[in-house]
């Protein structure tokens, strides 16, 4: 009997408060079929039938173990945001009778409901759109359709174990929550007072130093390699300096603009900036995690796109020559002549036509050259007459024209021709071919799976953005009472509040295009060690991602904007 009462409570509760736990349960869903798909892909035998379905693998194998961790943490973020907006709801429950012991049972059955029925949505968006995600990869790294896509037993196994980690620490913090403070504390919690720390003001400045470092060492670098080393201590450092700005930098800013006092002593703004004290000092935290999220997305889905549309001018860049044979030193010459001529004929078997072009070869080597591949000409060196194909140094070097299909079965027959032909000795070689079903399975997989993670950063962001404008709502809706009482006329308080939404809703957009400013440069050097050298499909890259996230904040604001207007007008 006393475990129904738990849970009908529980139940109740999440239905009282549908606008909290509806979007939870939804974005539990999102994570929980992305995370399947993926997994769902790693174990699949669909690709192991594709050309260069290994590659694929390799990069979901890396995602679901990042996935995981990114995955965890955001729902215990989550679940600590929910939590903590309903410490008054608690202390009320203690009030009323209730053991500290039995609120911890009704946010236990909570969290296993909401949890569950998340895992049941997620697990059927899976099944429903799992197949077309399929199709869509198989497009991306240009394999013939054709696989099948299943959803193993262990993919859900992974996903579960996830979920279960989930739900046992998150249960666990909320039970320790509630027994570590009294009803009294729990009821008072979200009226106290916020003090500003005595370090305000150099807290705030080593939040611009740190940042200020940060875009210096990011914009400055020109080496691919050390900034590739740099990347990711710079990003920690971003972070840091994000989070300082925002609890410290934005309250010292706000005493700066309080202490001028014909800017400040004037009605408009003497509320506006006063309200905004109370506004930064409540949401810095959650403020700075959206704009953290944020440019993650952005890094992570311009990243990993101009690598994708980079792929070709990667290719030109280290393949100067469709085709580079090796051959043995202890060839002699007529042999690599009669070997020059089997591969004419074979070129003609297999469909394809075999050019040299003598004018593609550079004979001294600039210093800033692109190229990674020694298709220069070194000044002694010894060409081989009388073939067909260019051969100089034991290499020979040539075009191939035909499809994909017949080009790598020619490059496989060549192998097999040289094997045969020399006893048994394996051909070097290296060709555009291969390399490009590598690059697209590749890069074509690590843009799969970088949408994947914009789609869990962008689920979370709107989450926060929605549980912040919901719980600014049911603040502001005494504020309107409160500035009604003092003598505002209701189009003076609602102007005011607008201002301050509408600051404090675009200050983490406005942070987050200035870092993908300044991260541009160093994602431009660093991505020259995939050999892409295209700042200008980098930029372009950034901007389009910004300029389409943009547009979507704006749409996410708007709709969750409607949310806000309804709470505060009640």
């Amino acid at each position: 009997m006393a475990k129904a009462f738990y849970l009908r409570l529980a139940w109740s509760n999440i239905v009282r408060s549908r606008r909290t736990y509806f979007p939870y349960i939804l974005t539990t869903a999102v994570i929980c079929a992305v995370y399947l798909l993926i997994g769902g892909l790693l174990f699949s035998d669909g690709l192991k039938n594709v050309p260069r379905g290994e590659t694929a693998a390799s990069i979901f194998a890396f995602g679901i173990v990042v996935f995981s961790v990114f995955a965890f943490f955001f729902m215990v973020y989550i679940n600590n945001f929910i939590v903590g907006r309903r410490k008054r709801e608690f202390g009320l429950y203690g009030i009323l009778g209730l053991e500290r012991r039995h609120v911890g049972r009704v946010l236990v059955w909570e969290n296993l409901i909401t949890l569950f029925a998340g895992v049941l949505l997620g697990v059927a968006a899976a099944l429903v759109f799992g197949r077309l995600l399929f199709l869509i990869l198989l497009k991306l790294i240009r394999a013939v359709p054709g696989s099948s896509f299943s959803i193993s037993g262990k993919a859900y196994l992974i996903m579960l174990v996830l979920f279960f980690a989930v739900f046992v620490f998150t249960s666990l913090l909320n039970l320790r929550q509630v027994r570590l403070t009294s009803p009294m504390e729990l009821m008072n919690s979200e009226k106290k007072g916020q003090k500003d720390s005595k370090f305000l003001v150099p807290v705030a400045i080593l939040g611009v130093l740190l940042l200020a470092a940060a875009y210096y060492f990011a914009w400055s670098q020109s080496n691919a390699g050390a900034a590739l080393g740099l990347f990711f201590p710079l990003a920690l450092l971003v972070i840091i300096a994000t989070n300082l700005l925002f609890s410290s930098g934005s309250i010292a800013a706000l005493r700066a603009l309080r202490a001028n006092k014909n800017l400040y002593y004037k009605p408009g703004n003497f509320i506006a900036i006063g309200g905004m004290f109370q506004r930064m000092r409540q949401n810095a935290r959650s403020l700075a995690t959206i704009c953290i999220l944020s440019t993650m997305l952005l890094v992570t889905v311009s990243g990993t796109l101009s690598l994708y549309l980079g792929q070709e001018r990667a290719l030109t860049a280290s393949f100067p020559f469709d085709v580079e044979l090796r051959v043995d030193k202890g060839l002699t010459s007529d042999d690599i002549r009669a070997f020059d001529a089997a591969l004419i004929k074979l070129a003609k078997e297999h469909g394809v036509t075999l050019t040299s072009d003598r004018s593609k070869l550079i004979y001294e080597r600039p210093e800033d050259q692109e190229y990674t591949q020694e298709n220069y000409v070194p000044k002694d060196a010894v060409f081989v007459e009388g073939t067909e194909l260019i051969v100089f140094d034991r290499q020979m070097v040539f075009d191939v024209a035909g499809t994909e299909e017949n080009c790598i079965a020619f490059v496989d027959g060549a192998r097999a021709l040289y094997a045969d032909t020399f006893s048994g000795m394996s051909l070097g070689s290296t060709n555009v071919f291969e390399a490009r079903q590598d690059g697209y399975a590749l890069y074509g997989g690590l843009l799969f799976l970088g949408v994947f993670f914009g789609i869990l950063f962008l689920a979370v962001t709107v989450l926060i953005i929605y549980f912040k404008q919901v719980s600014e709502g049911y603040e502001d809706r005494e504020q309107f009472v409160i500035l009604q009482k003092v003598g505002m006329d209701d189009a003076q308080v609602k102007s005011t509040i607008n201002a301050q939404v509408l600051w404090v809703f675009f200050i983490p957009l406005g942070m987050t295009l200035l870092h993908m400013l300044f991260a541009s440069k160093i994602m431009a050097v660093m991505l020259k060690v995939f050999q892409l050298y295209d700042w200008g499909l980098v930029l372009g890259c950034i901007g389009g991602c910004c300029a389409l996230f943009a547009v979507l904040y704006l749409v996410v604001y708007k709709l969750t904007a409607h949310v806000y207007y309804r709470i505060v007008k009640r």
